[in-house]
């Protein structure tokens, strides 16, 4: 016969075997829910990583292809104009002065811009006088250091436009591994018999295949008269250079999308490309006698270095753009015009 207190004992034990496996199975569901947080967590930041890895490292010149034939005929009625325009290269071993070789790597095209992207392969964006691209734009390709290119048109989305989307191409790596390529747009042409004082603006477009851009909202400068953006970042201000004529001026900012106007750089040599050097200067190529340069610490003061490549006979070279090789040589691209 069992007494009282045993069945009372009985009792408060069956009632703590029940709290505990309750207790159990709460904790267990907090942590099985945890993991499945945790899981789907990680899910998400894999599926981001491999979001984030998609940087362009080199184009897929596969695709690259011409959007129809050349013009056979000047289709822009400009005898000084792109059609009448090739680009060339020249070579370096210090990256100052530059040896002529006049090799000629693209026909009918104007004003290129040169990039280096993460796995070697050489880059140029430029102007398209043969008229075969829509976006009056094309780009070319080296997988073996400027020794042969492949070039086809380039793609801007943008509904501003359908055709002829901006000239005077200028490319920079962005920090996401992005490619931003500015161009210049011009209004209009100008009133017959009277002088061009048309305001030009500055637009940009962004890619992550080098070949497919699309384009961003709004302008990134606008100022009389420009052509030739040059864009660079010193320290945390980034610069825009721009040629009015012979004479170069410059805007800054704190973003590399809104600029403002700032002064002079020179009066007299214009149409640059800003690069930075190892030693935490920067030097600008420009038109001036051929192609100079000048070095600087901030963007503003300049110290001239003279001529790095004189015009051949009978030719007008201009629109320099150099790039550094592995091996620490250095190749020039530029336009010249007879």
């Amino acid at each position: 016969m069992v007494s009282k207190n045993q069945n009372g004992i009985g009792h408060l034990v069956l009632f703590l075997l029940v709290l505990v496996v309750t207790i159990g199975g709460l904790v267990g569901w907090r942590v099985i829910g945890s993991d499945k947080k945790t899981q789907t967590g990680s899910t998400s930041s894999s599926n981001q990583t491999k979001t984030e890895t998609g940087k362009i490292d080199k184009i897929d010149t596969s695709k690259l292809a011409f959007d129809k034939p050349a013009a056979t005929s000047d289709p822009f009625n400009d005898r000084k104009g792109p059609f009448y325009h090739d680009v060339y290269l020249a070579s370096s071993t210090d990256g100052v002065h530059f040896s002529n070789s006049q090799q000629q790597i693209i026909n009918k095209a104007s004003v290129p811009d040169a990039i280096k992207l993460p796995a070697g392969q050489l880059v140029i964006y430029a102007v398209d006088g043969g008229q075969r691209s829509v976006s009056g734009l094309l780009v070319a390709a080296s997988d073996d250091n400027g020794k042969t290119w492949k070039a086809g048109s380039l793609q801007v989305k943008t509904s501003r436009t359908a055709y002829s989307v901006g000239a005077d191409p200028q490319v920079l790596l962005t920090d996401d591994g992005k490619l931003r390529l500015y161009y210049l747009v011009f209004p209009g042409p100008p009133t017959s018999g009277q002088p061009p004082t048309s305001v030009n603006k500055v637009y940009s477009a962004t890619s992550s295949d080098g070949l497919n851009f699309t384009e961003e909202q709004g302008v990134r400068f606008e100022y009389a008269q420009i052509t030739d953006p040059d864009v660079i970042k010193i320290g945390t201000t980034w610069f825009m250079y721009a040629a009015q004529g012979q004479t170069q001026i410059y805007a800054t900012s704190t973003n590399g999308s809104s600029f403002t106007y700032k002064g002079v750089t020179r009066q007299k040599g214009s149409v640059s490309k800003t690069i930075a050097l190892s030693d935490g200067k920067y030097r600008q190529f420009y038109c001036a006698d051929g192609i100079s340069s000048s070095t600087t610490s901030d963007g503003i003061n300049w110290m001239d270095e003279g001529v790095n490549l004189a015009a051949p006979a009978g030719k007008i070279i201009c629109d320099p753009s150099p790039i550094q090789l592995d091996d620490g040589s250095w190749l020039m691209v530029y336009k010249a015009a007879s």
